[in-house]
């Protein structure tokens, strides 16, 4: 038996074939999307270190989200409201140990909205107050990236210590 429209047939084929094809360009495109996200935060989160390592205050300050919305839970369970309060407390904190390790193999970036992600990763701190010894704490660090127009930032800070 015979089909009653074949050129119907052909058609659903070349749009079956069409659709298929947009489908992997936009899956592709994503993912491209997605590894460029992961790439450009994880490139912030190692000037951010290496600003902190450094005690370098020029390049740290611009890597934090500008205004008051900025905060950091600190591994004490302080909160610091606003750049230029991590800031100051960072000042204060370098002028003793201080030295982050992440584990940037286990360095995790998750997007969770668009100009939106979290980062999540291990990382071996070395810090005490001028004149005390320190001891290397494990702690897991997690940081809410922005992006807008400048690029991406570090909008807030959520520290845990590992027991």
């Amino acid at each position: 038996m015979g089909q009653k429209h074949p050129e119907r047939a052909g058609k659903t084929r070349t749009l079956q074939t069409i659709s298929q094809t947009d489908y992997s360009r936009a899956w592709i495109g994503q993912e491209q999307a997605m590894a460029t996200v992961q790439d450009e935060v994880s490139a912030t989160f190692r000037q951010f270190v290496a600003a902190q390592n450094a005690r370098d205050e020029t390049a740290l300050t611009p890597l934090l989200r500008a205004g008051p919305e900025f905060f950091w839970v600190t591994t004490t369970a302080v909160t610091v409201w606003g750049r230029d309060a991590a800031v100051a407390r960072f000042r204060t904190n370098w002028q003793g140990q201080w030295h982050l390790a992440p584990d940037f193999d286990a360095l995790r970036v998750v997007e969770v909205a668009p100009d939106v992600a979290i980062l999540h990763v291990p990382v071996m701190g070395t810090f005490a107050p001028h004149g005390q010894p320190a001891t290397p704490n494990a702690v897991k660090w997690s940081g809410v990236f922005a992006r807008d127009e400048g690029g991406w930032t570090v909008a807030a800070i959520l520290l845990a210590t590992v027991p």
